[in-house]
């Protein structure tokens, strides 16, 4: 997987969470994903899908909600992670 494909996995993982699609929203990249209705409880879902979709573990100290704010936020924070996965031998 490369980082290129990461924004649109990331947005087709928030509509899964947060149905913006079918609500006909167009989601741009800085778009404040609290302020169109994000909850703790939907950020979970959302964080629990990335950490599946991408087979990595977000760490500890960007579980915040301002990682989760953005397209943007949540990409550099889910290509970060993946800098930091070890190869599979």
């Amino acid at each position: 997987m490369t980082d290129s494909s990461t924004p649109s996995i990331v947005r087709k993982l928030i509509d899964q969470q947060l149905n913006f699609a079918a609500h006909g929203l167009q989601l741009k990249d800085d778009d404040n994903l609290w302020d169109l209705g994000m909850t703790s409880l939907t950020c979970l879902g959302l964080m629990l899908s990335i950490e599946d979709s991408f087979d990595v573990e977000l760490p500890e100290e960007v579980l915040r909600e301002s990682t989760f704010r953005t397209v943007e936020s949540i990409t550099a924070a889910v290509d970060a992670a993946l800098k930091d996965v070890p190869a599979a031998s």
